[in-house]
């Protein structure tokens, strides 16, 4: 019997050893430890080329406050570190989303930072979404700067520092109210690029959407490049015409604005005159328009076509003629046609006839001046050659 007991006993322990070594033990993340489980939650994983000593269970924040827990850290197959991070439901990360490996205090724990863009890009990340390793980093440990700083002070350069700082000190000696403005002005400006921060991120927006543009059109941009070669040949070629037709245009310029000068009095003379005229068709305006079509149907009224039923109406009219008045009024006595000077005066056969300061009188006295060229006061003629040469 007691043979029999040891052996079942043996029997029994070699059980118990083959189902313990079979089983996992539990790990100190598999125990529920407060604030470390969510219940409610959504995976999104992000890939960092270095998470320092990160592990699983470290808090997860965005914009300083926690919204989850890093589930687990493991080395992806193109060495990688992917963190994948449990979020709690109701908490929504945007797109755009950047991630980082931070500190909590000079000794603290790691943990990740989550910071959100500027302005949401689209709709919150889902479940399983990943955010790239363009959009990661790590914080700076404290271990680094403790041996960037023993090999400065190691011999690494601690005198080029005191070289430095006494340089710098004897530059700044005496100009330490321009050092100030500098500073002040230097403030504006950040402050002022600050402020036109949206600005600066829709303007490059819009560079990001023309280079895509530019992308989409790469072949046309290659054809016109290619193209642009033949052009400049073409306007090679053609140098001596375009300079010669700058050259006349030149002229054409010089001498309209001679034109221009001289006919400057004239001009606005007349203007003047036609001041009174154009008022007066201003005011009558209205009634012009209204009667304008009359005079298509004249002397027969605009409405005359509702009425006739044919192609062709017949007019019956009366004229009367008073040959007293017109032989008193029609045939007076005028200024002679051949009279180069008449002597009239303003208003006698007209309400117009003041001459202008440049306008060319024929002397009576010399008969052959009416087949003289008549003097070119105005430069007209100079005027027509110089088109003429520009045309050519």
């Amino acid at each position: 019997m007691s043979r029999r007991r040891v052996s079942l006993v043996l029997v029994a322990a070699a059980l118990a050893l083959a189902l313990g070594s079979c089983s996992r033990a539990p790990q100190l993340q598999d125990v529920g430890l407060p604030g470390t489980t969510i219940s409610d939650s959504y995976q999104v994983s992000a890939q960092f080329k270095d998470v320092l000593d990160l592990v699983p269970l470290a808090m997860v924040k965005m914009d300083g406050v926690r919204v989850g827990v890093v589930e687990t850290v493991q080395l992806t197959s193109s060495y990688v570190a992917e963190v994948v991070m449990s979020i709690e439901s109701d908490k929504k990360v945007p797109h755009g989303t950047r991630a980082s490996v931070a500190q909590s205090s000079l000794l603290g724990e790691k943990y990740i930072e989550l910071e959100s863009p500027l302005r949401g890009e689209g709709p919150p990340m889902g479940d399983g979404d990943t955010i790239p390793l363009s959009r990661t980093d790590t914080a700076v440990e404290v271990e680094t700067l403790l041996n960037g700083a023993s090999a400065l002070l190691n011999g690494g350069g601690i005198g080029n520092l005191q070289v430095v700082t006494r340089e710098l000190s004897a530059a700044l000696q005496g100009r330490e109210e321009a050092l100030n403005a500098g500073l002040r002005d230097l403030d504006a400006v950040v402050t002022g690029v600050d402020e036109r921060r949206e600005d600066i991120v829709r303007a490059l927006e819009g560079v990001d959407r023309l280079t895509q543009s530019l992308a989409g059109e790469r072949d046309v941009v290659a054809q016109a490049l290619d193209r642009l070669p033949d052009g400049i040949a073409a306007l090679e070629g053609q140098r001596a015409v375009l300079t010669d037709a700058l050259i006349e245009l030149d002229r054409f310029g010089t001498v309209a604005s001679r034109v221009i000068a001289r006919t400057r009095t004239d001009t606005v003379a007349n203007l003047e005159l036609l001041d009174p005229i154009l008022a007066e068709i201003a005011k009558a305006a209205p009634s012009f328009f209204d009667t304008l079509d009359t005079l298509l149907t004249y002397p027969f009224a605009r409405n005359i076509y509702g009425g006739v039923a044919g192609d062709y109406v017949q007019l019956a009219g009366e004229l009367e003629i008073d040959l007293a008045a017109l032989l008193r009024d029609g045939f007076g006595p005028g200024p002679d046609l051949g009279d180069p000077d008449p002597a009239i005066q303003c208003g006698q056969f007209g309400s117009n006839c003041t001459p202008g300061p440049l306008t060319p009188r024929p002397s009576a006295g010399d008969p052959s001046e009416g087949d003289a060229e008549a003097p070119d006061v105005l430069g007209g003629r100079e005027l027509l050659e110089a088109l003429g040469r520009f045309g050519r």
